[in-house]
């Protein structure tokens, strides 16, 4: 019996996101520093064809954050519940050595609320260093974790 299993794009996004979370660990057995920073964010409007949050980052490191997140396809798809979208991550922490920018993508859905987005750090703290935020959208709010992994 031949059993033949077929995953929407979301779902190949998410295999993905978990192969390269699994590449963080390097073969000599190394493993990468990881940072988790928690956050709330609030819907501060739209700007630019981009909608914008800004809110605390909670734990040690603390600070605020601000989140601008692009559609990545035309205005049609905006209708769907799933969105592919591209992400700016503005983190201005309460040390200014540890501030830093972040280029993500990913996807959104606003059905369920979820989001799974990952990048890089692109300027400032742990420049290079992987990135990836896991979310829930709640009438409008985001909150989850910003997570930062690096080897050094």
């Amino acid at each position: 019996m031949r059993i033949i299993t077929r995953l929407t794009p979301a779902g190949v996004l998410l295999v993905a996101i978990g192969l390269l979370a699994l590449g963080l660990k390097r073969m000599n057995g190394a493993s990468p520093r990881h940072v988790r920073l928690p956050f709330e964010a609030t819907l501060a409007g739209v700007s630019g064809g981009a909608s914008v949050w800004e809110g605390p980052l909670h734990g040690a490191r603390g600070g605020r954050a601000q989140l601008t997140l692009y559609q990545v396809e035309g205005p049609l798809e905006a209708a769907r519940p799933v969105w592919h979208a591209r992400a700016r991550w503005t983190v201005a922490a309460d040390s200014p050595e540890r501030s830093f920018t972040a280029e993500l993508e990913g996807m959104v859905d606003w059905k369920s609320g979820a989001t799974h987005l990952s990048g890089v750090v692109t300027s400032g703290w742990m420049e290079g260093a992987w990135v990836q935020q896991i979310g829930q959208s709640v009438n409008g709010d985001m909150s989850g974790v910003l997570e930062v992994a690096a080897d050094r």
